[in-house]
């Protein structure tokens, strides 16, 4: 990194600083959370997506101090059709709802619901759209994972324990 560009970096960096800028992933929100959570076992291709992802972003803990449920349902409509009545693009729609709980109480801490879509082409082959539709299924599941632990650091955030 040339001396012009370190400069601009440092400089920016304590610009930041002087603003209240936090990141946001260093929090007391993520601190209270992050590792401290077992997952309800999926029993669907979908479900375990969405496990997978929220792993990802909140950690697991084999002896957890939090338990985190979830369930989605998923719709699908055509986004594109041509004058013939074939689908040139379509959406997949899902929504999370969730409940977070403390394990040793059995009380909900918090809950709420998540909506996002994915879309894709099933034109082609009958296995190339089936590929297309479990990739964007796949999608889904991340995006679904990712608000839901968007919405729990949020609150761990704004709630102190």
């Amino acid at each position: 990194m040339s001396s012009f560009n370190r400069r601009t970096v440092i400089s920016m960096a304590m610009a930041l600083t002087g603003c209240g800028f936090q990141p946001a992933y260093d929090t007391q929100g993520m601190r209270q959370i992050v590792g401290k959570i077992s997952y309800d076992t999926p029993n669907s291709r979908d479900l375990y997506a969405l496990r997978n992802q929220l792993e990802r972003r909140l950690g697991y803990a084999a002896s957890a101090q939090f338990g985190l449920s979830y369930s989605t349902s998923i719709s699908s409509r055509s986004a594109a059709v041509s004058i013939n009545g074939q689908a040139y693009r379509s959406q997949i729609i899902g929504t999370a709802r969730y409940a977070l709980r403390n394990l040793d109480t059995q009380k909900v801490i918090t809950s709420g619901s998540v909506k996002a879509f994915a879309g894709y082409a099933p034109t082609g082959s009958t296995t190339s759209a089936q590929a297309a539709s479990r990739d964007a299924k796949a999608r889904l599941m991340t995006q679904l994972g990712d608000l839901i632990a968007e919405d729990i650091i949020f609150y761990f955030g704004e709630n102190t324990l």
